[in-house]
């Protein structure tokens, strides 16, 4: 073996092996040496590797390459059970990433993370996709969503892995991949949701005029409390989520706690319902014959069945806040009271609800026309002295029945 050769005035050492290529080495504060993560062909560059080093260390910014090298599957794993980038994850969620992870991320587990790169990351999802098509054709599936879950995770977990110091970049570089694209739900106008209430049993009558009032997820409806409606607002403070088939209460979706001041009427029903039952603060708000709480298969069951006796089988169970939600907004709610009122982390979320259906296009025309005042008024010629003024519409029609009057 050669020997070795050192530059005192240079930071670490540089030697050839009996391969011919360069081995680099730099001295940690305890004194030890590490060596550079590959060799090089030429002495220049394993210098310059070594000097790219020293000016990491002295801005501060240096990424010890050996950090890289811990397997993704124990940093994954680490990275769900401590929260994910948050440092918390809802249960049901946490369940999801576990069920991911272990399933579709598997083929990554004993792969360093500074070996994950963007190749790979596009070999993985291809193989991924192709193989969820098929296992989903069979159950009429696309296997989509699994697979932009799947990749979306990995992403996540990688960009934690680029803050940690871990890894330079993120190898997650596939564009649209991991972004929902499900269309847009359709409106349901309040005398179709009527409609379909109406068909289900009278227990559910209230709870669903609740939940379009007061824009609550399904888990939050059957997670109040009687305790939870004072004086015309309603506290969503929790839910029940369904974690491995089990109903389970936990906060919110966002985990945030919210109140929702509920149109009068809606609260006038909600006092007369409080007043004719009993039961204590914190008993379910809405019960069963048996006095059990509503569940969410029992909700989802009676409205399947009175959708279609109502001829309205496109509507889902999660429109009705949808379509409470689009009321507000139309009703003049800002983005960020809808924010606030929905209990959304993003004005993106809120923004869905800003549009206002085709279906209502007729009636804003008439709004606009019963506002409007006087910038839709043209003032024609007196009538008999009078100088009132006239609609164009008006003058349209006098115009035409004058002129028929001539013709005859």
């Amino acid at each position: 073996m050669s020997a070795r050769k050192t530059n005192r005035a240079s930071f670490g050492t540089v030697r050839k092996l009996p391969s011919g290529r360069y081995q680099a080495r730099y001295p940690e504060a305890n004194g030890q040496r590490v060596t550079a993560p590959t060799t090089f062909a030429t002495k220049r560059e394993a210098l310059d590797w070594l000097a790219g080093v020293r000016a990491d260390k002295m801005r501060g910014t240096f990424r010890d390459h050996r950090a890289g090298e811990a397997p993704f599957g124990p940093y994954a794993a680490e990275w769900i059970a401590n929260g994910g980038s948050r440092g918390r994850l809802a249960p049901r969620t946490r369940v999801l990433y576990e069920d991911l992870n272990r399933r579709h991320l598997a083929s990554l587990a004993t792969t360093p993370l500074n070996a994950i790169t963007p190749p790979l990351v596009r070999s993985w999802y291809a193989k991924t996709r192709k193989g969820l098509q098929a296992s989903s054709a069979a159950r009429g599936g696309t296997g989509e969503t699994a697979v932009r879950q799947a990749y979306a995770l990995l992403r996540s977990i990688l960009a934690t892995a680029v803050t940690d110091g871990l890894i330079p970049s993120n190898p997650c570089q596939i564009k649209g991949a991991g972004i929902a694209s499900a269309p847009e739900r359709p409106y349901m106008a309040p005398d179709v949701l009527s409609a379909i209430v109406e068909k289900m049993p009278e227990r559910y009558h209230l709870p669903m005029r609740a939940m379009f009032g007061a824009h609550l997820r399904l888990g939050e409806l059957v997670a109040l409390q009687r305790g939870d409606f004072v004086d015309g607002v309603l506290k969503v403070e929790r839910q029940v989520a369904i974690v491995r088939g089990v109903p389970t209460v936990t906060p919110t979706k966002t985990g945030e706690e919210r109140t929702v001041a509920v149109p009068r009427t809606l609260a006038l029903l909600l006092h007369e319902h409080l007043d004719a039952t009993s039961g204590f603060p914190k008993s379910p708000m809405f019960t069963r014959p048996d006095g059990s709480p509503l569940t969410h298969s029992g909700i989802q069951q009676a409205w399947a069945k009175a959708r279609r006796a109502a001829g309205h089988p496109q509507f889902h169970v999660h429109d009705v806040r949808h379509a409470g939600l689009t009321l507000a907004a139309q009703a003049g709610a800002t983005t960020r009271e809808l924010m606030a009122r929905a209990g959304h982390r993003t004005t993106a979320a809120a923004m869905t609800y800003q549009h206002v259906a085709e279906e209502r296009n007729a009636l804003v025309a008439d709004r606009m026309d019963a506002l409007a005042g006087a910038a839709f008024t043209t003032v024609v010629e007196s009538d008999k002295g009078t100088g009132r003024a006239r609609t164009g519409l008006q003058a349209i029609l006098s115009v035409a029945m004058s002129t028929d009057e001539n013709a005859v």
